[in-house]
């Protein structure tokens, strides 16, 4: 079955999931879906998954996507691929990079290199919640208030 369109529909945040491990999408999937009315009252976080670089890069231009979290255990590079590649867009999503190896050190390198945030994993759901929040009002702040996208 293939997935619908990633393109904001009123009322919907897409949130983009880079990441090999059918796992990392189903857990975030969840965490959106429990979670979903009680950030946004008048929006719903939706998850658009890509297992590859190539169908995410091939996403981004195509659809208004406010936030990207970007696995780099499984794709080290990635996230470097995906934050080059949104340079040229109008309104760049916020890159949150997702890994295992999280520490103060990495953390540094994603921010100096322009991406959003570090989220830990295992996931815990009260810092996804937290950190996709951030980039969303981030994101929205200054891309959103003059398209029509959901109030934060």
């Amino acid at each position: 079955m293939s997935e619908p369109p990633a393109s904001q529909s009123p009322g919907t945040i897409t949130v983009l999931s880079l990441s090999p491990a059918e796992d990392d999408h189903a857990v975030l999937a969840r965490t959106f879906r429990d979670s979903s009315l009680t950030l946004y009252p008048n929006c719903r976080l939706t998850l658009r998954k890509s297992p590859t670089i190539a169908s995410a890069l091939a996403l981004l231009p195509a659809n208004r996507i406010p936030i990207v979290l970007c696995d780099r255990d499984g794709q080290p590079e990635a996230w470097r691929e995906i934050l080059h590649a949104a340079q040229s867009l109008s309104a760049p999503p916020c890159v949150i990079v997702t890994s295992r190896l999280a520490d103060d050190r990495l953390w540094a390198e994603l921010v100096h290199n322009g991406a959003f945030d570090l989220l830990a994993k295992p996931f815990d759901k009260s810092d996804v919640i937290r950190i996709v929040h951030s980039a969303w009002v981030h994101w929205q702040n200054r891309y959103g208030r003059t398209t029509g996208d959901c109030p934060s």
